[in-house]
């Protein structure tokens, strides 16, 4: 009952994430006119979330061998909850939501770290690799969620800020569940004394799959970040089957991810990163170019989030054989590289789309994925031949 309780906290830290992240390119234009700022500057904003996650990926390499994992957990979702509740309540002014997302994507980032750690030490090696596509399942289940439900409450006349009040609950969920949880399982392992264990070198392969993670973040964010403008402005389609798009990219990925959960194990890790990289590149250009006659945009971006699957956690898991015992520092790292991406993208993007138009914008997204499947490929290659 204990662990349940636990996994049940783990995989609310990835839903709270998700949920905060998913609903920017549905927000941004309401909240562009809600505050009387450009497109541009309001996912600027919004994209402090993704630079708070960024550094609290970055934060977590050093609290989470120092701070006990309870106290932790109840610490950063309650100041989380307290955040998420002022943008719900009082957000009227940019500076003071950059700033509330801010704090609000430094302890998600913290927490999204001590998930995965948790399930680390809560389940075997055989589960282990599961469990962990499974918290990817969460994080796209809620992004189809929160997406959806974004899509709904502006078309009810809501008010864009509602939502993060929604989020809110969810982290408040993790405060509850971690004040009522015994942590001494996860917080009494030691780790196994190995000389290779601090330091080992990282082959080749493995950085080649941390920049493949990098680029994915940053393709995968920018793409659906502008793909509800870009459906409204230049495929013609309304507001809400614009919106519609990312909640369908969602809930494709929470199918694929579910669907990964048992494939996995029986064509390998190599073969799955590998379709899904080459997947996710091809498909985002389906989505795009073709014609709407021919296949519908809703059921393309169903599609692309089904080839994603549970990339991110088989990049992750496909680094990790490479290791005789798994250096502690291999999770955090990858997933502060993918954190690196996302926190990007909202700054990078919005000067290209400022510049360039939304077209180009879209096209960076997908020479982003295009450069994961490349160094995915090699990656796999070329320990193949090792």
């Amino acid at each position: 009952m204990n662990r349940a309780r636990l996994t049940l906290s783990c995989f609310l830290a990835y839903f709270a994430l998700s949920s905060t992240l998913a609903p920017i390119g549905i927000l941004a234009e309401p909240a562009a006119n809600a505050l009387g700022a450009s497109l541009a500057e309001v996912v600027r904003a919004l994209g402090y979330f993704s630079i708070g996650t960024l550094a609290g990926a970055a934060a977590a390499l050093w609290v989470l061998p120092r701070f006990r994992l309870r106290q932790l957990m109840i610490g950063t979702y309650a100041l989380a909850t307290f955040c998420l509740t002022g943008m719900g309540l009082f957000a009227a002014d940019i500076a003071v939501i950059s700033g509330l997302l801010l704090v609000v994507g430094l302890c998600l980032g913290v927490g999204l770290a001590q998930g995965a750690l948790m399930i680390s030490r809560l389940y075997d090696d055989e589960q282990r690799a599961s469990m962990l596509v499974a918290t990817d399942a969460s994080f796209s289940l809620a992004g189809f969620l929160m997406a959806s439900l974004s899509v709904y409450l502006l078309a009810s006349s809501v008010q864009w800020t509602a939502v993060y009040l929604v989020i809110g609950v969810a982290t408040l969920m993790v405060v509850l569940l971690a004040w009522s949880g015994d942590f001494s399982k996860v917080e009494a392992l030691e780790q196994v004394a190995d000389p290779t264990f601090e330091r080992p070198r990282w082959p080749v392969s493995v950085w080649l799959l941390t920049i493949a993670l990098f680029f994915y973040t940053l393709g995968q964010t920018t793409l659906l970040t502008w793909l509800p403008a870009f459906g409204e402005r230049e495929l013609g389609l309304t507001a809400s089957l614009a919106g519609g798009l990312v909640g369908n990219y969602w809930l494709g990925m929470f199918i694929g991810q579910l669907l990964t959960v048992g494939i996995v194990l029986r064509l390998g890790v190599s073969r799955m990163v590998v379709v899904g990289a080459l997947g996710c590149f091809s498909l985002s250009l389906a989505l795009i170019y073709l014609p709407s006659e021919m296949i519908q945009k809703q059921f393309l971006a169903l599609l692309w989030g089904i080839a994603n699957f549970g990339l991110l956690k088989c990049i992750i898991s496909k680094a990790s054989e490479s290791f005789r015992l798994v250096p502690a520092t291999l999770v955090s790292m990858m997933l502060l590289a993918a954190s690196v991406g996302t926190a990007l993208s909202p700054v990078l993007s919005s000067r290209i789309v400022e510049s360039g138009g939304l077209g180009l914008g879209i096209e960076f997204a997908q020479f982003s994925l295009g450069l994961v499947a490349v160094c995915v490929f090699a990656s796999v290659l070329i320990r193949t031949r090792n």
